[in-house]
């Protein structure tokens, strides 16, 4: 169902004359939302809950049934006495060799109050379905998010590589030409290709690793894997968001709507009905019918022609009340109660130790992306400084100056520093994901 919807969405693309799919952050979390296979599972596990709650209403709801039967008496049964007392036994038959009867019943439950506790346990499951189905929803936008930005600091890497590749070459190519005249050595000339060499591997190794990111990207939003793909949000836009992350430091704490909380609070009170019903298993039920009948005979194989041979007709109609009163069951329900009200209190103790542990999670959420935002500062500065040292050393080195050694050196250092900053860019964006997440930000109903 999924493929067939993007196949789908990718004809309609096709025909407006697009050849290629553009795709923003905002995008991607709303293609996830709709496309993601753990998404649709949660949405089906969702209206299954739905149809059970029904069922359950159904339960209180009148029964109605109806029914009929046609008899042919090939043989009247018979009784055998003494009619007049002289002693001869006498065969009587009676009744008619055509019968039908037709019926009609009600059936109501009156009261029953495992009914009751059923119906808002029904409402549990449906809130229960509605939390996993959110849940769902947010880890999958966090992944999407995460693969995104991974996407995009790989892009960037590349074309950092890609550029110095560029430069490393034509530094190389120069220093041929001067080694051809003499006025460098050959060693000279091979450090410089070996820095060529190295950034040409590794920006083979960037390339690949930024597609297998893009798969992973496209796969969380349920896009085809083929697809040819544009991420249209730039590492600039990112970090924008990022910066404007700062505001989520002062942000308003509370774990109580935090998704992991409900669900458990949910839990919990599912856990107290079943307490509650076996409590109320003490009551009697009750229940309410009503049945309406008419029976034809006649001699006639058509037995409802009234002006048959003997035909007749008669009705009948009759109502009841029924209760049930459990009075005794060796003590099993008692123990049984006991131990769903322990439950209860375990999941009391749970859901403390669960409110205690995800305000642990938003501190460390807090500092950690505290502390990535810092990092990242600090690294754009230092990419800033190892551009500087890069190219003045390749000035030198072009110049005669300085040493193949030295170039080599402030090259390499140049691409661990850019390496480093796009890698702490990536922790600073994931780790603001992790917060809002903490923070219930993507939470799509109220806690209960």
């Amino acid at each position: 169902m999924i493929r067939f919807i993007t196949l789908t969405a990718v004809l309609l693309w096709a025909g407006t004359g697009f050849a290629q799919t553009t795709l923003s952050l905002e995008q991607a979390y709303d293609q996830a939302k709709a496309h993601n296979a753990l998404n649709k599972v949660r949405s089906l596990e969702q209206r299954a809950a739905e149809k059970v709650l029904w069922q359950n209403i159904a339960l209180g709801l009148p029964s109605v049934n109806a029914g009929g039967q046609y008899t042919d008496n090939i043989e009247l049964p018979a009784l055998f006495f003494d009619i007049d007392g002289d002693g001869t036994i006498n065969k009587l038959q009676f009744g008619t060799r055509y019968t039908s009867v037709g019926n009609l019943s009600i059936n109501q439950l009156v009261f029953d109050g495992s009914y009751l506790i059923a119906l808002f346990a029904t409402d549990v499951l449906r809130n229960q379905a509605s939390l996993n189905k959110e849940k769902t929803e947010i880890e999958v936008r966090q992944q999407t998010a995460q693969f995104y930005h991974l996407a995009i600091i790989l892009a960037e890497n590349e074309l950092v590589l890609a550029e110095n590749l560029k430069q490393a070459q034509s530094t190389a190519n120069q220093m041929t030409v001067m080694a051809s005249e003499g006025l460098a050595e050959l060693e000279s000339v091979d450090q410089v290709r070996l820095v060529s060499r190295q950034i040409e591997a590794n920006l083979s190794s960037i390339r690949q690793q930024k597609i297998i990111a893009t798969k992973m990207l496209l796969l969380t939003c349920g896009l085809p894997l083929d697809g040819a793909t544009t991420l249209s949000t730039s590492l600039e836009q990112l970090m924008a968001s990022a910066v404007a992350g700062e505001n989520l430091l002062q942000a308003k704490f509370n774990p109580e709507q935090h998704v992991d909380y409900r669900v458990l609070a949910a839990g919990r009170l599912g856990q107290s009905l079943l307490y509650k019903n076996e409590l109320i298993s003490f009551l009697p039920k009750v229940y309410a019918g009503y049945g309406l009948n008419r029976q034809f005979v006649s001699e006639d194989a058509n037995v409802w022609n009234p002006n048959g041979n003997s035909a007749n007709s008669v009705v009948f109609q009759s109502w009841n009340v029924s209760a049930q009163l459990p009075l005794f069951a060796s003590g099993r329900r008692i123990f049984k109660a006991q131990e769903s009200r322990i439950k209860v209190e375990q999941l009391d103790e749970m859901l403390e130790l669960t409110k205690n542990s995800i305000t642990l999670q938003y501190l460390q959420a807090k500092a950690e992306f505290e502390n990535a935002f810092n990092t990242y500062r600090l690294q754009v500065d230092n990419v800033s400084i190892a551009k500087r040292l890069k190219d003045k050393a390749r000035v030198k080195f072009l110049e005669g100056v300085s040493s193949s050694l030295d170039y080599s050196q402030t090259e390499t250092q140049y691409q661990q520093t850019v390496a480093a900053m796009l890698a702490s860019a990536n922790e600073t964006l994931n780790k603001r994901i992790a917060l809002e997440k903490v923070l219930g930000m993507y939470n799509t109903s109220k806690p209960n």
